[in-house]
């Protein structure tokens, strides 16, 4: 494998922006308590780098699925059993680009009672999109097919990198 990266987004750049949608997400929940549904992988380094940041009381769940098996989401894998019943919700995803996993996830937490739902992601992918979903607060947008780096991996590659950046040759 002869892929040389190229660096789209610096650690620098990733550092300012984590903190600055610290803050706009702060402001918007005003001190409440937030429950943050982290999903994992891709979004792990991204994940910890904002809760980090974050200044508001803090319930921490982790929620796996399967998106890729027969072209939907097959399986929803929560780390505890949860009760979202009145709480303010917000899923952190590393990439949002169908919409479609992100869309079916909001419901199925919808019906498990949340008051709120918003979605933070760190690479917005807004020309994929199949369904009418934008994130709440977004670090980046992007038109990259493919971005590694900062968790995100191409073969379970590149996820230590302390930058976004994009595969080529």
């Amino acid at each position: 494998m002869n892929e040389r990266l190229i660096e789209i987004f610096s650690a620098a750049q990733i550092a300012e922006r984590i903190d600055a949608l610290a803050h706009e997400i702060g402001a918007a929940y005003d001190e409440r308590e937030l429950t943050v549904l982290g999903v994992l992988e891709d979004g792990f380094v991204f994940l910890a780098d904002l809760l980090r940041q974050l200044k508001l009381p803090l319930r921490i769940a982790f929620l796996r699925y399967d998106h890729r098996s027969l072209g939907g989401v097959q399986d929803l894998q929560f780390s505890a059993q949860t009760d979202l019943t009145g709480r303010d919700v917000m899923l952190v995803e590393a990439v949002l680009e169908t919409g479609v996993p992100q869309e079916y996830i909001m419901r199925q937490l919808a019906a498990r009672g949340a008051r709120s739902i918003k979605l933070c992601v760190l690479l917005d992918k807004p020309d994929r999109r199949r369904v009418e979903l934008k994130p709440d607060w977004r670090a980046f947008e992007t038109h990259e097919e493919y971005v590694v780096g900062y968790g995100l991996g191409l073969n379970e590659r590149w996820r230590n990198l302390p930058y976004l950046a994009r595969a080529s040759g």
